[in-house]
C-alpha cells in the first residue's frame, strides 16, 4: 500500500453555514411549510406542525388586535397583562426601561409578538423570513445593533413573477425581525409565514494532490502477474492506466480514519494529476 503524507498546509478549518428550514415534524424532519393548526390558549396562539405523527411547536402568536383569544400581545398602554409583555419585550430588544421600541422611525406602543419555539436551533436566517406580504431588508441594508443583537427592518417584499423576493423589503417598515433571540414583532401576525435557521457546521478541508508520478500503478494483485511478479500487460510498463475512486486517511499507525468516496473513478497516469478537496463534518 503505498501512502503519501500529508502537509499541515493542506489543512483548512471553516465554518460552514447549513440552511434548514425552522418548520419540523415530529420526529425532527424539515417540512417545507408550517400547515399550521392553531391551539387556542389563555395566553397565546400555538401553532404546530402534524404529519400524522404528532404535534411540534413551531412558534408562538401574541396579537393585540385578537384580545380575546390572546393577551400576549404587547401594549405600552394597554392593560397591566400587556404593558407586562411591552416591558419584557422591551428589556430584551432595547436594555432600556426608559426607551421605546421603534421601526421606521417612530416608537411602536402597539404590535403583535412572533416568538420562535426554543426546540428551533438560533441564529435564524436573514432573507429567509416571508411574514404574509413581509420581508425582511437584509439584502439591501445593514442591520441596526440593539441590546438583543441584529434588528432588520421588515418592509414590503416585491412580488416578481408569482413569488416573492426575500430579503428585499422596501418600503414603509412595518415591523422588525430579531434573528438572534428568536422574535419577529409586527403591526400584524400571518399565519402565512416562512422562516430558516442557520446551523454553522465546522469543517476541516484537506487538500490531497496526486502528482503526475504518483498512483499510477494499481495496488490491485491483477495487476501483476501472480507467477513472475511482473505487470501483466507490456503496454502498462511505460504508460499506466488507474482509476482513482477512493481517499483514504489514515493516521500515523496506519489506521484508517475516514475514507472520502470520489463521484466517478477519475483516471490517473503519468501526464496528469489530480487535487481532491475532502470535507470532514463533525
Amino acid at each position: 500500500m503505498s501512502l503519501t503524507r500529508i502537509d499541515p498546509a493542506d489543512f483548512v478549518f471553516s465554518n460552514d453555514d447549513l440552511s434548514v428550514s425552522c418548520w419540523r415534524d415530529a420526529n425532527g424532519n424539515p417540512v417545507g411549510t408550517p400547515s399550521s393548526i392553531p391551539s387556542w390558549g389563555e395566553d397565546f396562539v400555538e401553532y404546530e406542525v402534524d404529519n400524522s405523527i404528532g404535534f411540534v411547536t413551531n412558534y408562538y402568536i401574541g396579537n393585540p388586535a385578537n384580545i380575546q383569544w390572546s393577551r400576549t400581545g404587547a401594549s405600552k398602554n394597554g392593560d397591566s397583562y400587556q404593558q407586562a409583555v411591552y416591558g419584557a419585550i422591551r428589556n430584551i430588544v432595547v436594555g432600556d426601561a426608559n426607551a421605546d421600541i421603534t421601526w421606521g422611525g417612530a416608537a411602536q406602543p402597539n404590535f403583535s409578538v412572533i416568538s420562535v419555539s426554543k426546540n428551533i436551533p438560533l441564529p435564524l436566517l436573514p432573507g429567509s423570513i416571508r411574514l404574509g406580504n413581509l420581508t425582511d431588508n437584509s439584502n439591501i441594508t445593514s442591520p441596526r445593533i440593539l441590546n438583543c443583537g441584529r434588528a432588520y427592518d421588515l418592509k414590503p417584499a416585491p412580488f416578481v413573477n408569482g413569488n416573492y423576493i426575500l430579503g428585499y423589503g422596501a418600503g414603509s417598515s412595518l415591523g422588525i425581525f430579531l434573528p438572534d433571540v428568536g422574535l419577529i414583532l409586527a403591526a400584524a401576525a400571518s399565519t402565512n409565514f416562512a422562516l430558516c435557521t442557520l446551523n454553522p457546521t465546522p469543517t476541516n478541508h484537506v487538500f490531497i494532490r496526486a502528482r503526475n508520478t504518483q498512483y499510477n500503478y494499481s495496488m490491485n494483485p491483477s495487476f501483476i502477474s501472480g507467477s513472475s511478479g511482473k505487470i501483466i500487460y507490456q503496454e502498462w510498463h511505460d504508460n499506466p492506466q488507474t482509476y482513482i475512486t477512493s481517499v483514504g486517511l489514515y493516521n500515523d499507525n496506519n489506521e484508517l480514519m475516514a475514507t472520502a468516496k470520489l463521484p466517478r473513478p477519475y483516471n490517473k497516469n503519468f501526464q496528469n494529476e489530480l487535487l481532491i478537496q475532502v470535507g470532514l463534518n463533525f
